[in-house]
């Protein structure tokens, strides 16, 4: 088919914004940061499953607390009631007395044994809070990174659909100027994975390499720089460069 001037014009502008369109849609389909993102998402998750563990070691020192707590307390408890019966002394015996001041003894011991265990897990629960603190530190700046990564693909994908309708509308342009003929030929090769047309720079397609025969070519090097033809393989519309 011979297009004129005009026409050559709009299908290699046609053929750079088709180009360039497959190009903004599949930026937009698969978005450049979406492999960090995914990244931080995985170690969000993985920061959490840290987090768990890590708070669940904090709320054992502090359940061990707890309980030597009381049984600090109970043990005092004891050593009160003991110590009362001790100073009041009635009816009790020299051997009951002595056996008094050692049960005593033996509460108060069994307090410094239990004071210095809390005391451990104390030290211990400071350590654990400090390991927490730490993971929830990592999670802030994780969630921090995710959301501004997350704002720019968004952003990225706003300003890439405006793209894309404007390169839309201007290839709407071009191909106005085109005959039916030729943009249903375009179409086709599109709807295959293709670049719709392309420019000749030798004996082979440009848009899928196919080899085009000597006679075919010398034909073509004859013929008006303004005939178009169509791939035997693929079907694109091709066009000699001028």
């Amino acid at each position: 088919m011979l297009i004129t001037d005009s026409q050559r014009t709009a299908l290699q502008t046609l053929i750079e914004l088709t180009a360039h369109g497959r190009a903004l849609q599949f930026e937009h389909d698969n978005p450049k940061r979406a492999e960090e993102l995914q990244d931080l998402i995985s170690r969000h998750k993985e920061l959490g499953e840290k987090r768990t563990e890590a708070a669940a070691v904090v709320d054992g020192h502090q359940d061990a607390i707890t309980e030597a707590t009381g049984l600090i307390e109970a043990q005092r408890s004891k050593i009160e009631k003991k110590t009362a019966e001790l100073n009041d002394g009635t009816g009790l015996t020299s051997k009951d007395m002595v056996n008094l001041q050692e049960e005593i003894a033996g509460h108060e011991a069994r307090v410094a044994e239990l004071e210095e265990s809390q005391l451990e897990e104390m030290e211990k629960l400071e350590a654990a809070e400090d390991e927490l603190a730490a993971v929830d530190d990592r999670i802030a700046e994780v969630t921090s990174s995710g959301k501004e990564v997350q704002t720019a693909v968004k952003d990225r994908k706003t300003e890439l659909r405006e793209l894309i309708t404007e390169n839309e509308a201007a290839a709407s342009g071009a191909r106005s100027e085109l005959p039916q003929q030729l943009l249903t030929t375009f179409d086709a090769n599109v709807r295959q994975g293709g670049p719709g047309a392309a420019l000749l720079n030798g004996p082979n397609c440009q848009a899928c390499g196919q080899e085009i025969g000597g006679a075919v070519w010398h034909g073509m090097l004859g013929a008006d720089v303004n005939e178009t033809y169509e791939c035997e393989e693929c079907e694109a519309v091709l066009l000699r460069r001028s």
